[in-house]
């Protein structure tokens, strides 16, 4: 008899291929790791809320659920405004305020964007500075400071209020300041107001006298007085200028004297120029240093 015999197998070897072993490696780290046990199951959950919110329908409905809570909560009373309180403004200036903030009471602080509201007092041009903050938990508190009136600008467009630095308040309506405030005029005098507001100050106890000031050629000032008499400043020093002449007006009298035009440009000769004579021509009388 023949014997049959079996072929032998080879034994499997138990090590992982190459690529076996690299995946297991891979999924070993700690990224794949957490994305398999925590990425899997939330793409599993947020799959049915992606799909119902693809529906135009379904996202406008939690869109409104959303939104009525959260007006829910911001509406609440302990958050509600109930008044506007402003401080530091005159009667005309409150009336801008509250029509520039155009708020409706109540209102909740949750829909007030304080800085945008303080900015919008601020571009008012009576306003200096603005401070806006909540106040006792149900009043809105606005406190100003105002531009004070110093000056009276003239121009082809009217009669404009200025502060001493020349910033623009408001037009004249009436006639409040007329006979209080030194009014100014000339190309460019805005941006001289400034200098015009320190001459002012070294004319004050003759302000009673004084008409006005005009920038002439952008350069220099002219006094006008209320009885019709000019004094021509320098284009520098012209302070100093108005010192010489209260001098020499309180040791001379000299604006009281029959003079038109006080000329003071040049710094070492004073001229006056009388009012014109039966012939129609202007005298001029130098004093100081003669040519």
């Amino acid at each position: 008899m023949q014997q049959i015999g079996f072929p032998k197998l080879k034994k499997r070897d138990p090590a992982p291929s190459r690529l076996g072993y690299k995946f297991s490696r891979w999924m070993l780290s700690p990224f794949i790791k957490k994305s398999v046990f925590f990425g899997m199951p939330l793409i599993i959950l947020l799959l049915p809320v992606f799909i119902f919110l693809k529906d135009q329908n379904n996202k406008n409905l939690v869109e409104e659920i959303v939104l009525d809570f959260y007006r829910k909560i911001i509406e609440r009373p302990e958050f509600m405004l109930s008044a506007l309180s402003i401080q530091g403004s005159s009667d005309s200036l409150n009336a801008e305020i509250r029509e520039i903030l155009g708020l409706n009471f109540p209102i909740s602080s949750f829909d007030l964007d304080l800085a945008d509201l303080r900015n919008r007092v601020l571009s008012l041009p009576p306003v200096e500075t603005a401070e806006v903050r909540l106040e006792g938990g149900s009043i809105l508190h606005v406190k100003v400071k105002e531009k004070v009136p110093a000056l009276l600008l003239k121009d082809d467009t009217g009669i404009h209020v200025l502060n001493k630095n020349g910033d623009y308040i408001r037009p004249l309506l009436s006639t409040e300041y007329g006979s209080k405030l030194p009014v100014i005029t000339g190309e460019g005098a805005q941006k001289a107001a400034a200098e015009a507001f320190i001459l002012f100050s070294a004319l004050y106890d003759k302000l009673d006298e004084v008409r006005g000031l005009v920038l002439v050629g952008g350069r220099r000032w002219n006094i006008v007085l209320k009885s019709g008499q000019v004094i021509m400043l320098p284009e520098k020093k012209s302070e100093q200028a108005v010192q010489k002449i209260l001098i020499l007006d309180k040791a001379e009298k000299i604006l009281s004297r029959d003079i038109a035009v006080f000329d003071f440009r040049l710094p070492y000769r004073i001229t006056l120029r009388f009012p014109e004579n039966k012939d129609g021509q202007i005298n001029s009388k130098v004093i100081g240093v003669s040519n």
